[in-house]
């Protein structure tokens, strides 16, 4: 009803204005042309901006890359220019360096590279040198190139000083000769034994005028000994000399225990007169460690009995001296090089008098054998781990640098588990009534259940390992190094390594590195 009286009115208003039929014909197209309009504008301005971020994109990815390509050119300059290599700073200040293990050319360059520091520094050095492989000889030459004042004082074929008294007494020096022939006997020999080598010595000795020597000493202990022939002694006496030795054998006594040492103290100063007489003469112990001076004293000899004695003579005699207080405080550092061989005493007293002294004392020692172990982390001391090819030491040596920790995940476990229960019920029952009536019941029930469990879990251990492994301490480089340095604060363990050659490399620091703030 309604649509035909919209139809009727659609033609009562087209009677009445044809126009209006044409304007309501064309109106359809007029809305689908305007549509398509505004779409085709939407589409535009779409491109535009896609085209819009599109460039935006394209500027900030070429920043992007611009400043990657900065950034990495600037990570290479700074790597590049960057310092590889510090020197090692002692923080803690000991006053005595321990190095064990080390091949010749090793402790060759240790020593050119401490001791070139040390001297250009205003500071003595004085080499001791027993290792039999001349290891102070870089370190010369380096000193003479760089007109360092040398001092070299090298014993070969054993050549022994021509005066051994270096303005000690009889008293003094006897009891030097006694505790160096001491070292030559086991440990926990009878103590009283050096109290009779003295004893036996300084009977020759103040009974001698001219310079002291071994073939003097060895003259006169013919005289105690009743063998002495003028004509084929070591070295000549005077005759007042032989006539207070010859009062002096009652003196001495005739016992069989006096006899004994006096033949071995005999045997030892004759093998050590036999040396030929060199002109070398040690220079005043005043002059061993002289400000920005570097003194060399060498012994060598093909005859390895004798150079074992000699070694620890001038070893005690310079002991001795620092006792006295003839070496300056404070006038550089003594090096010894090849000392393992005197004994942890002999060494621990040096140690101590050093300390004493305020001398800087750095023993240089090949292996780290049983009896000098506990010289290991000694009072006031670093230590420094060169190449130790034993196992045994690496494996000492490794235990005194100490273990770290971790924790490692050792078990895991997976439990599995599973239950199953199953329950029956029967039950009957009846009755009647006085009414007349009855009912009986019965029930029957099951039940069962299975239960299925999952346990999961893992166990965590502490695990100790060596912070260095012995086969890293074995298969060091001949120049490389680990120190180990205890102060209040805290205990360091380093890698260095002692080539010389690496300060004529590029981006070498001339200061320590900077400890790492944690």
């Amino acid at each position: 009803m309604f649509t035909v009286s919209c139809i009727a009115a659609f033609l009562f208003l087209a009677a009445r204005a044809p126009g209006l039929i044409t304007i309501v014909a064309a109106l359809p197209a007029v809305i689908v042309a305007f549509g398509y309009g505004a779409y085709k504008q939407q589409q535009l301005d779409a491109k535009r901006r896609r085209g819009e971020l599109r460039a935006a994109h394209e500027a900030a990815f070429e920043r992007w890359k611009t400043d990657v390509l900065t950034h990495e050119a600037a990570e290479r300059l700074r790597v590049d220019e960057a310092l590889r290599w510090f020197p090692v700073h002692l923080a803690s200040r000991p006053r005595r360096v321990d190095v064990y293990g080390g091949t010749a050319d090793g402790w060759a360059a240790l020593l050119v590279t401490l001791g070139g520091s040390l001297l250009a520094n205003g500071k003595g050095l004085w080499l001791l040198d027993l290792s039999h492989q001349a290891v102070g000889r870089e370190l010369a030459a380096l000193a003479d190139a760089q007109r360092v004042p040398v001092a070299r004082v090298e014993l070969p074929s054993a050549s022994v000083p021509p005066d051994l008294s270096w303005g000690l007494s009889a008293d003094e020096l006897a009891e030097v000769l006694a505790e160096a022939l001491s070292t030559l006997r086991p440990e926990g020999t009878d103590v009283d034994l050096r109290a009779t080598d003295a004893s036996i010595l300084h009977s020759v000795l103040e009974r001698l005028d001219g310079p002291v020597t071994f073939g003097r000493i060895t003259s006169g202990l013919e005289v105690l000994l009743r063998v002495h022939e003028p004509d084929r002694a070591p070295e000549p006496l005077a005759a007042s000399e032989l006539d207070r030795l010859t009062a002096a054998i009652d003196v001495v006594g005739q016992s069989e225990r006096i006899q004994n040492e006096l033949r071995f103290v005999y045997d030892v100063t004759r093998l050590l007169a036999r040396a030929e007489p060199s002109p070398v003469t040690l220079p005043a112990p005043d002059q061993w460690l002289l400000p920005g001076q570097l003194t060399v004293l060498s012994t060598h000899d093909v005859t390895e009995r004798r150079k074992d004695v000699i070694d620890r003579v001038v070893f005690f005699l310079v002991l001795h001296q620092l006792r006295r207080g003839r070496i300056p405080a404070d006038a550089g550092t003594l090096v010894i090089a090849g000392a393992e061989h005197l004994g942890r005493s002999a060494l621990e007293s040096m140690a101590r008098q050093a300390r004493v002294a305020g001398v800087r004392l750095m023993l240089l020692m090949t292996h780290v054998r049983e009896d000098i172990r506990s010289l290991l982390g000694g009072q006031d001391s670093a230590t420094v781990l060169m190449r130790l090819g034993n196992a045994e030491e690496a494996k000492a040596a490794a235990e005194f640098v100490g273990q770290g920790h971790k924790f490692v995940m050792n078990q895991l476990t997976r439990q599995v588990g599973e239950s199953h229960s199953t329950g029956r019920s029967h039950s009957y029952g009846g009755g009647d009534s006085e009414m007349g009536g009855w009912s009986t019941s019965w029930q029957n029930s099951m039940d069962s259940s299975t239960t299925d469990s999952v346990t999961r879990g893992e166990t965590v251990s502490r695990v100790y390992k060596f912070t260095v492994e012995p086969t890293q301490i074995q298969s060091l480089p001949p120049t490389g190094l680990i120190l180990i340095e205890t102060s209040p604060q805290s205990r360091r363990v380093m890698f260095g390594d002692c080539n010389p050659a690496i300060t004529l490399l590029p981006h070498v620091a001339d200061a320590p590195r900077l400890p790492e703030q944690g």
